[in-house]
């Protein structure tokens, strides 16, 4: 039996697909609980705690992409190969690290200093990836396949709705903070919560959305 590279790079990328998306879903389904108002507040936060240890499936899959779709796309025309596709296998793998690194000090100050690296990370390949996918789109160089330079605009767009979850999520602990206080702040600290998870829901669909665009882009190959 002989298994080709780029079958072999495929299937990682589909497994990729299911664990960013799947990982996703759980989030939004666990997150539910957290707006039960009946359930106590230390369960809530155990809850909250839980979708962090379960967010880490996407945010990984995530990072990954970036160097395994790049190193599909040399089969269909990508300028990143050899040497280059190396190095950003390297910065791939180290980003990946540091994202773990932000989740195993989360609530210090060395990991408020790593998230801050980390988004300054995301805000770079969101630019880059972005300038770079449209460019191919407008001209037709470098990327000649315009469902693929598509994809990498897509792909830009899912780590700027990740980045917009992230300011979502900060907002949590303010509102706990007030369920915890008690009396008219409880009330509204449960406004809040209930405000928050309607607008990180809106935010979870978007990115389910850009996913399977990616992935019919991915399939079909239209254009």
């Amino acid at each position: 039996m002989t298994i080709h590279f780029h079958s072999l790079m495929a299937f990682i990328h589909v497994f990729l697909f299911v664990y960013a998306i799947g990982g996703d879903i759980a989030v939004h389904y666990i997150g539910k609980y957290i707006t039960r108002s009946e359930l106590s507040l230390e369960e809530r936060l155990r809850v909250r705690d839980l979708r962090f240890i379960v967010d880490m499936s996407a945010r990984s899959s995530l990072v990954l992409l970036l160097a395994v779709g790049f190193t599909l796309a040399q089969a269909y025309g990508s300028p990143v190969t050899g040497i280059w596709l190396a190095l950003l296998w390297l910065a791939d793998l180290a980003w990946l690290a540091l994202v773990w690194l932000v989740y195993f000090n989360k609530g210090t100050p060395k990991g408020a200093r790593l998230q801050s690296l980390d988004m300054g990370i995301r805000y770079f390949v969101i630019a880059s990836m972005l300038a770079f996918g449209s460019y191919c789109l407008i001209t037709g160089e470098l990327i000649a396949s315009n469902w693929l330079a598509l994809k990498i605009v897509l792909f830009a767009a899912i780590l700027g709705n990740g980045v917009w979850i992230r300011h979502i999520a900060a907002r949590w602990q303010a509102a706990f903070d007030l369920v915890l206080s008690g009396g008219d702040d409880r009330i509204r600290g449960e406004k809040m919560i209930l405000k928050i998870n309607g607008t990180a829901n809106r935010a979870a669909f978007l990115i389910w959305l850009l996913v399977v665009l990616m992935a019919f882009l991915g399939e079909v190959k239209p254009f």
